[in-house]
């Protein structure tokens, strides 16, 4: 089942999304509706630091494969929702980190 809700805000609810529905802001981060989204648990360089550009590009392509499942754990500092993000069942954070284009972070 697909829900939809692109202008509210994520809050504490799991929900699924279409890739079509968001827009990769780097490496670690993308938008969903007027929400920031930070991949829990990883940290990628910065864009322009090498393999920024790498990274965004790849988290891009992985979010582009199919429905986005959005397990929401809480803000950051900069109001950021921090969530654990799968495609396929598969999570995006561990995909990016086995790859190579991002680090653990504790």
């Amino acid at each position: 089942m697909l829900r939809r809700q692109a202008a509210a805000p994520l809050g504490g609810i799991e929900r699924t999304v279409e890739s079509r529905q968001v827009q990769v802001v780097d490496g670690d981060t993308f938008r969903y509706g007027t929400e920031r989204v930070r991949l829990r648990g990883i940290d990628t360089p910065e864009l322009n630091e090498p393999g920024g550009q790498a990274a965004r590009l790849r988290l891009e392509e992985l979010l582009r494969s199919g429905p986005i499942r959005i397990v929401p754990h809480g803000r950051d500092v900069y109001e950021r929702t921090v969530a654990d993000v799968y495609v396929d069942g598969r999570n995006v954070a561990e995909m990016l980190t086995q790859e190579g284009y991002a680090k653990h972070q504790p």
